[in-house]
């Protein structure tokens, strides 16, 4: 069966040491329920990437970068439309997708995401903690209604993150709720909303309502037993789920393993593990 991974990073090869580095820096110490620490699956670098998908039986992977300030968006581009046009390898070009970003309260924003759908970038990743907004702000309403008008579909990560435990919820499913709601028809893939969400039990099924609203099913190991997640991957129709892991922070064998044993049924595992993601990529 083909899988497709909607939920992974990379850096570039120069980048990535220091990259991992400083993340991981803001992560030590942490001991999530008490189950110690994150320890990263892979490297960050494309290289380390593919081979890993080779060893996970991963046929693509939708790489997620975050534009944490305005200024980084035409670097983001650059890479996106260079690694798919073939500078880091065939396979690369061939295996990974590689999104864009952009930033809500960028002035240039509506050129910003004209430039992305004439590059062919299918979508982009947003990350409101690290880049200081909230979906529900009625300020970021143009932005998203101009990506929804461009036909571009946005992957946000709106669950835990470990670097942010003490923070108030800025894109939970109440804040989604009012986005989608405030733009209607806009793409919307819920990062980790399957997983580590860390949200009170069925709060995420507010979701439903918004057919053009998917999750992923990104986890890290230590919320494996969570048992709303599991309840989530288990009941969520099948046609509203992608498979992703948040590679390099995951590794993909055992997430696969993980929502087969709950999603036993092959017509689900061919919509959660690549028929859906072919569906947002229009692949």
């Amino acid at each position: 069966m083909k899988i497709i991974d909607f939920h992974s990073h990379n850096f570039p090869k120069k980048l990535a040491p220091r990259a991992l580095a400083v993340m991981c820096e803001k992560l030590e110490g942490l001991d999530m329920e008490g189950k110690g620490g994150i320890t990263p699956a892979g490297d960050g670098t494309i290289d380390t990437q593919l081979r890993d998908m080779d060893r996970s039986g991963v046929a693509l992977c939708v790489n997620c970068p975050v534009c944490t300030y305005p200024a980084n968006f035409g670097a983001i581009l650059r890479r996106a439309v260079a690694v798919r046009d073939g500078t880091e390898g065939e396979a690369a070009a061939q295996r990974l997708v590689q999104l864009g970003s952009a930033h809500p309260f960028d002035p240039d924003f509506a050129a910003h995401i004209a430039q992305l759908k004439a590059a062919g970038i299918p979508g982009i990743k947003l990350h409101p903690n690290y880049q200081g907004f909230r979906l529900d702000d009625p300020a970021v309403a143009p932005f998203f209604t101009a990506l929804r008008d461009a036909g571009l579909f946005v992957l946000c990560h709106t669950g835990f993150d470990p670097g942010y435990t003490t923070a108030p919820s800025v894109a939970g499913p109440n804040e989604i709720v009012k986005l989608l709601t405030a733009v209607p028809g806009l793409k919307f893939v819920a990062g980790h909303v399957g997983g580590e969400a860390g949200n009170p039990v069925r709060a995420t099924d507010a979701l439903l309502q918004f057919p053009n609203c998917w999750i992923d099913t990104a986890v890290m190991y230590y919320h494996d037993d969570n048992a709303e997640a599991q309840r989530i991957v288990r009941e969520w129709p099948a046609d509203r789920i992608v498979f992703g892991t948040d590679y390099f922070w995951r590794a993909e064998a055992p997430l696969i393993d993980w929502v087969k044993a709950r999603r036993p049924d092959p017509a689900d595992q061919e919509l959660i593990f690549h028929a859906n993601a072919e569906r947002i990529l229009n692949v």
